[in-house]
């Protein structure tokens, strides 16, 4: 097994971004590809490929590696077609490290036409020459449905670490920034995205105790409509990293959507590495919290409070920077982290 520890730290003094990414990735041997890879935090590599490798084309790879990771394009491809989609991360990355002066091995995939494009919109070029256009005008965003709970967190602290590294002084922080813009301009607005959600439990129950009146006097029973009870908790994170003002227009909001509902419930929990405040609203009363605590981040103690309820939530909405403790397993009920 290669040492990449030389490497990195190099990258760290030189390059502190890409430094920052790669040190923070676990290097595995992996025999059955065909050069390297990037898969979930790690940087898989052939043995017998990297060790034909100098020391530049092998700085170039942790590089190309630190980039698939920062940029997060696993989870970004949707429900692109796999192999079209990592090609045009390449291209986005190659180009960049090429013209940054890095030595990249032979074979690489590179193309200088696509110098200044993001990889959506490399893909976009691609997918002329390659796909139908019925394919690529699918919603990009359609894959992140299958996502379970420990990838969306492992994600979430993936992509604290790329920003917080890039808040690090780096002659590439520029082009880097270039690279990430469509990624934040391609995220759902926080207040669509909270009324998606809270909204889908409007959709009523249907009961044949009452009957729909709409057919009843031609001798048809249908089943009636009856509004059901929403059961939603809510979280903030009052470690003293939270972003108030924010905070106070989404409480609005969430108070706003709520006014949708016949009955509902609301349990307002207050929590940094532990319970500092728990309350209960219903319809019609004003949501109100005061932050209280300051310390370290926990999300344990919240999991762990609801685990108690007698009735769970249908849905938590956590409000918090995700700079904590995750609880090791997935709850029963939808969590959204705002």
């Amino acid at each position: 097994m290669i040492d990449f520890s030389p490497l990195k730290a190099k990258l760290l003094l030189d390059y502190p971004y890409f430094g920052t990414i790669a040190s923070g990735m676990e290097s595995v041997v992996n025999d059955n590809i065909e050069s390297f890879a990037t898969r979930e935090g790690r940087f898989e590599y052939r043995e017998g490929y990297m060790e034909s490798l100098s020391e530049g084309e092998r700085m170039f790879a942790l590089c190309n590696s630190a980039l698939h990771e920062a940029l997060s394009h696993t989870h970004r491809r949707g429900n692109r077609s796999p192999w079209l989609w990592n090609m045009a991360c390449d291209y986005a990355i190659n180009t960049l490290l090429i013209e940054s002066g890095f030595t990249p091995p032979l074979a690489i995939t590179y193309d200088k036409r696509f110098g200044n494009l993001s990889a959506e919109e490399i893909y976009h070029e691609l997918s002329l020459e390659f796909l139908d256009q019925e394919q690529n005008d699918r919603d990009s965003d359609e894959g992140r449905d299958n996502e379970g709970l420990d990838e969306k967190l492992s994600r979430a602290q993936r992509e604290k670490r790329s920003e917080e590294a890039l808040e690090k002084s780096d002659p590439f922080s520029e082009a880097i920034h270039h690279l990430i813009q469509p990624k934040q301009k391609s995220l759902i607005d926080w207040r669509s995205e909270l009324r998606e959600r809270v909204g889908g439990y409007y959709v009523s129950d249907y009961t044949l105790i009452p009957p729909s009146k709409k057919l009843l006097y031609d001798g048809v029973y249908l089943p009636g409509v009856h509004s059901r009870h929403l059961e939603l908790a809510i979280a903030i994170d009052s470690s003293g990293s939270v972003d108030e003002v924010l905070l106070s227009q989404f409480i609005s909001e969430v108070e706003s959507i709520t006014e949708l509902f016949g009955s509902y419930t609301i349990d307002l929990i207050v929590c940094d590495d532990r319970i500092r405040s728990y309350e209960t609203f219903e319809r019609g009363e004003a949501i109100t919290y005061a932050l209280s605590g300051g310390a370290g981040t926990d999300f344990r103690p919240v999991f762990e409070l609801i685990e108690t309820w007698m009735n769970q939530p249908k849905l938590l909405l956590y409000f918090t920077d995700l700079d904590g403790k995750f609880p090791p397993y997935e709850p029963p009920y939808e969590v959204l982290w705002i």
